[in-house]
């Protein structure tokens, strides 16, 4: 049963772990989290040995780890610390949970970062992966560690997400777009209006997420690694046309080179999701004008 079922969460105090625990909540689950943050249940790094024992004492059904490393700037900025952040930590939880007699399923959000430039579009799961930054390799890294251990497993490779709650200084172009605009300042666009995102709302992710949670014991899916994202070309410029309705006064946007692709070749990446709507019967809900709206209501006065 479902809400017999004990999920820990690593990194629950995050923008996509804060929703996830909420809507696990509701299905009845007994919930604790772990992270560096004073609102988890158990602060504390993850390769700190003290969460030895307070993993094995729990021993959950499900892990959902959603702690790790910030974004690709950041990584960019300390690679040390992004290692140990996102590798170091998952070989660390990883050793813990193999204590746990009955294995837990592992759930990960990775990231489209592990493909690099596309080679086609929509990009597969089966599309090589050679990451072009530090974050994409650590991601990759942290996948390989997980597929090759003894757990079962469900890998999500997420798109561009956007939602409430979004920290413009971290990631996600639509937060800073947001953030730009609020503060009458021209929003930064790298290389083209033209280049596009696959956009994926806050709520879709976590929906996925709650999805492979509520498979049963008899169909529920392990060992795959899965697509998150809306399998559609969203431009900036479609974007910013969405977000000038709003901020009608703001200045127009301004253009810079793009640091990770300075020819310009990278139009964009767009994920294939056949695979995930195929075995796990999921499917976005919300369009990007809706997201955009919700996420504008709830953060921002305008």
């Amino acid at each position: 049963m479902v809400g017999e079922k004990r999920i820990l969460i690593t990194g629950a105090a995050g923008f996509i772990g804060s929703c996830v625990k909420e809507d696990i909540k509701k299905l009845g689950c007994e919930v604790f989290t772990i992270g560096r943050s004073s609102k988890e249940d158990f602060k504390c790094d993850l390769n700190d040995s003290k969460i030895k024992d307070v993993v094995l004492n729990f021993s959950p059904h499900v892990v959902c780890h959603f702690a790790g490393g910030s974004n690709i700037e950041r990584a960019e900025e300390n690679k040390e610390k992004e290692f140990n952040d996102t590798v170091s930590a998952t070989a660390s939880l990883i050793n813990t949970l193999n204590n746990i007699k009955q294995k837990p399923i592992v759930i990960y959000l990775s990231s489209q970062t592990v493909y690099g430039e596309p080679q086609f579009l929509p990009v597969t799961e089966t599309h090589p992966t050679k990451p072009k930054t530090i974050y994409g390799e650590n991601k990759l890294k942290t996948e390989t560690a997980i597929v090759q251990n003894k757990l079962p497993y469900v890998i999500f490779r997420i798109s561009s997400i956007f939602g409430p709650g979004q920290d413009y200084k971290k990631s996600g172009v639509i937060a800073k777009f947001i953030h730009k605009l609020k503060n009458n300042q021209s929003p930064i666009v790298f290389n083209s209006l033209d280049s596009f995102c696959d956009f994926i709302y806050l709520k879709d992710i976590s929906s996925a997420i709650i999805k492979t949670i509520q498979k049963s014991d008899k169909d529920k899916i392990t060992n795959q690694i899965f697509n998150l994202g809306s399998g559609k070309q969203t431009t900036l410029k479609n974007v910013l046309d969405i977000l000038y309705q709003y901020f009608p006064a703001a200045p127009r946007p301004e253009l810079q080179a793009n640091p990770h692709y300075l020819r310009g070749e990278v139009k964009g990446l767009c994920l294939d999701i056949n695979k995930i709507q195929t075995q796990l019967k999921w499917k976005w809900k919300y369009t990007l004008e809706d997201g955009l709206k919700e996420m504008l209501q709830h953060e921002f006065v305008y």
